[in-house]
């Protein structure tokens, strides 16, 4: 003797549609890296604009070169003379910043930007590109509402 079980589901057209979303959404994260690279754009100008306190603090110029800039640049920040490594921060738009539906990379091409985010035997350390407190946070959470969203 056998029973004949005969389930029927409703709602399950819905469900795979989700479903096919969320995957093709985790598959393509660009308007979540565009969210990312406007925050970490405004994180950068506001790390000028504050002398590198929101990554920690930049050291002081030298006080000859600090005259030098002043005269030639007079009122600009401190790491801003003609406004090139600024921009490039401030923007994300050098040939180092890139995004794809997968990754993500934002940087600059400045050849001396280096100089200043590492230091060098005669100048101090000191941040211009840095991740900002609770963007991994934020942009992981941005990510999994992407993802899940109907």
């Amino acid at each position: 003797m056998t029973v004949d079980i005969d389930i029927q589901v409703k709602g399950v057209a819905k469900a795979q549609a989700r479903f096919t979303g969320m995957i093709a959404r985790s598959k393509a994260f660009e308007p979540i890296f565009v969210k990312a690279k406007k925050q970490l754009e405004l994180s950068n100008a506001a790390n000028f604009a504050a002398n590198g306190l929101p990554a920690g603090g930049w050291a002081p110029l030298d006080p000859q070169y600090a005259a030098f800039k002043a005269a030639k640049f007079p009122g600009r920040p401190t790491l801003v003379g003609n406004g090139r490594l600024f921009r490039s921060v401030a923007t994300m738009t050098s040939g180092l910043s890139s995004i794809s539906p997968t990754k993500a990379e934002f940087g600059t091409n400045v050849e001396y930007a280096k100089f200043h985010q590492y230091g060098t035997r005669k100048m101090p350390k000191r941040k211009i590109i840095f991740e900002p407190a609770g963007f991994a946070k934020t942009t992981a959470n941005d990510a999994v509402k992407w993802i899940s969203a109907e």
